[in-house]
């Protein structure tokens, strides 16, 4: 009488079913090691609405009154913190500030609506003038001749502590609605 060998030991596992338990446990790994950058980069745009900083610009005090005795605004000058991945940089940015009285400010973003270049306060017309094409605001920020297809962009402001706060915005150009491309 023979005897089975095989029933009575332990099954090994052949060449060709080891190698293709470590290749699928290998892209099983290297597919969960690729796939973390995938999944933050899907969620950081998550992030950035959360992590919308307000940069403080000044007390209100301090801001001149852009309507009495002249008509004037007041460019101000902020550090922006900007957190990209682990890096945290500090910018320098600046916006316009048109102020009627403590209580009722108007900060618009330094970018032309129009393609984006940075537009200046004329003090003999008392206009904002852009001198990339020539678009022309009003100091409430609404458009009185050329190629601007909206009025200036606002931001977002609060007032804390008797100090002026901004939310510093991009928009896309060249569209007349006003769209947040990024802060």
């Amino acid at each position: 009488m023979e005897v089975d060998n095989n029933t009575n030991e332990k099954k090994s596992i052949s060449r060709r079913s080891f190698v293709k338990i470590t290749t699928l446990s290998l892209a099983a790994a290297t597919s969960f090691i690729l796939g973390i950058p995938l999944v933050e980069s899907l969620t950081s745009s998550v992030k950035k609405i959360s992590n919308r900083v307000f940069s403080k610009l000044a007390p209100v005090k301090s801001i001149p009154n852009s309507f009495t005795p002249v008509k004037k605004p007041d460019k101000i000058h902020f550090d922006k913190i900007e957190e990209d991945a682990f890096l945290r940089t500090e910018k320098q940015e600046d916006v316009w500030v048109a102020k009627k009285s403590d209580n009722d400010l108007t900060t618009f973003s330094p970018i032309c609506p129009h393609l984006g270049c940075r537009y200046n306060w004329n003090e003999e017309q008392k206009l904002f003038i852009c001198p990339c094409h020539n678009s022309v605001f009003t100091i409430d920020g609404k458009v009185v001749s050329g190629p601007a297809p909206r009025g200036l962009d606002t931001l977002p402001t609060k007032i804390e502590d008797k100090t002026l706060y901004v939310l510093y915005e991009k928009f896309e150009v060249g569209i007349p609605e006003k769209i947040v491309i990024g802060h």
